[in-house]
């Protein structure tokens, strides 16, 4: 608040400017003028009071109005970081849903070239692209080509094994007859 009743007088701090160095001067203390008739001294306080009342109501304002602004400030950024953290779920899902999306269309591509692979296997199949529109009709046409290489590698054992015991016979026979030729009779 400002106050009107002090009455001291305001000292000069620089000495006055002089032509001569003989003529320096003391600081000069300035009086303040006497005070004028009562009335208009009391308007003039009025007036000053009232001000000062208004300055401070607008402060007062002036607070209310920061604190306002610095919980407006804090709640902006709450909703920023809960903008942000659902920024980021939002990226997360479109990435779990494009990667769910790419495993899918791998497993159809796979499923696609495991058919294309049947139907050049299989002869008789002769274009029939609806016998295979299910993993249980593709698993029983795989478990079926499953016994027929199972039922392969038995007759190709079966093979290795007679051609050995052939061969094993034939070379017990030259082996007979060579002994025979060493042996009269």
């Amino acid at each position: 608040m400002l106050r009107v009743d002090d009455r001291k007088g305001f000292e000069l701090l620089f000495p006055t400017l002089v032509r001569g160095p003989e003529q320096i001067q003391k600081p000069v203390i300035l009086q303040r003028p006497e005070p004028a008739p009562a009335v208009p001294l009391i308007a003039r306080d009025t007036y000053v009071a009232e001000t000062s009342s208004q300055i401070e109501a607008l402060q007062a304002t002036l607070r209310l109005l920061s604190r306002d602004v610095n919980r407006l400030t804090d709640k902006m950024g709450e909703i920023e970081r809960t903008a942000d953290q659902d920024h980021r779920w939002l990226a997360f899902e479109r990435s779990e849903k494009k990667a769910k999306q790419v495993k899918l269309e791998d497993v159809v591509r796979s499923c696609r070239e495991l058919k294309a692979r049947l139907d050049r296997i299989e002869a008789n199949n002769r274009g029939n692209y609806h016998a295979y529109h299910s993993f249980e009709a593709v698993s029983r046409k795989l478990g079926e080509l499953d016994d027929f290489r199972a039922e392969a590698k038995r007759a190709e054992r079966t093979v290795v094994w007679r051609a050995r015991l052939l061969c094993g016979l034939i070379a017990a026979s030259f082996l007979i007859v060579m002994l025979s030729g060493f042996f009269p009779n």
